[in-house]
């Protein structure tokens, strides 16, 4: 399915509009002080993530979730072990956000229809060569469209059983809105399934270097709308649902890991994971 074109604008100039803005600015700085070959590097570096950023992404972020899962594997498995228990007997509807290349199906054991909005649709490769494991899953093409603005994407109210999203609350534009779309997509009764990294402790190391790294709006555009800074265990919940079941816990990094997980692993460590039920 293809998005609203009213929908992707919106989206784009959300994200878009802050880190030009911070672009911009960093370069003219730095013509005004003589540094004129570091601006040119930048500039090089803005046109290769804004031309090629979206396949870079998706290809890296596939390799990545393989790895994720194994760090995160007895988590995921804690989690969604409610999803595969509910309505036992029924061939349940879940709906992921986010999906990326797939990485949760794995966890889904049971009979379910899975649709997927997904924002990024460079990802359809690694999609539909994962979804191909999973023959007791029904899993519909993956539909391009955003938190934000399910109905664009084609999700009617009250539809769901279950809505998942993993590593996506953030790099949404607005948090407050995904929950009231997730709200009105579930029916009554109907779990949100969340697993996320969030902001570190008060007066952290953590912290610290997280708000650092959000500083001009550099993590946000080296990761595709990333944000390290987000206190989403605290949002959902003023965000309306009857009820909410949550824990916080760092995230193990083995000494066994790539090197993006020895360098990135650390900041990343906060993590949030939930369910909020309608």
């Amino acid at each position: 399915a293809v998005v609203s074109t009213q929908s992707k604008q919106w989206y784009q100039r959300r994200v878009h509009g802050s880190a030009e803005m911070h672009l911009k600015l960093t370069v003219l700085g730095l013509l005004l002080i003589g540094w004129t070959s570091l601006a040119i590097f930048i500039l090089l570096v803005n046109v290769i993530i804004t031309t090629f950023g979206k396949w870079i992404f998706a290809k890296f972020c596939s390799n990545f979730a393989e790895k994720y899962n194994e760090v995160s594997n007895s988590m995921k498995i804690d989690l969604f072990k409610e999803l595969n228990d509910m309505n036992k007997g029924e061939k349940i509807s879940i709906l992921e956000i986010g999906a990326g290349p797939g990485a949760n199906f794995k966890y889904f054991t049971r009979e379910a229809v899975i649709q997927t909005v997904e924002p990024n649709i460079q990802f359809t490769k690694y999609f539909d060569e994962n979804r191909s494991k999973y023959p007791n899953l029904e899993i519909k093409d993956i539909k391009e469209g955003f938190g934000e603005d399910l109905e664009a994407a084609g999700i009617a109210d009250a539809s769901v059983d279950a809505v998942v999203m993993t590593l996506v609350l953030c790099s949404v534009q607005d948090q407050l809105k995904c929950f009231e779309e997730i709200k009105r997509v579930l029916k009554p009764g109907g779990k949100f399934f969340y697993l996320e990294h969030i902001i570190g402790d008060e007066g952290s190391t953590q912290q610290t270097i997280q708000k650092l790294l959000m500083t001009g709006g550099f993590w946000p555009f080296m990761a595709d709308g990333c944000c390290l800074d987000r206190a989403t265990d605290k949002t959902i919940e003023t965000a309306g649902f009857e009820k909410v079941e949550q824990k916080k816990f760092q995230l193990p990094i083995p000494e066994d890991v790539p090197i993006t997980f020895k360098v990135f692993g650390p900041i990343l460590k906060p993590h949030v994971m939930g369910v909020a039920t309608k």
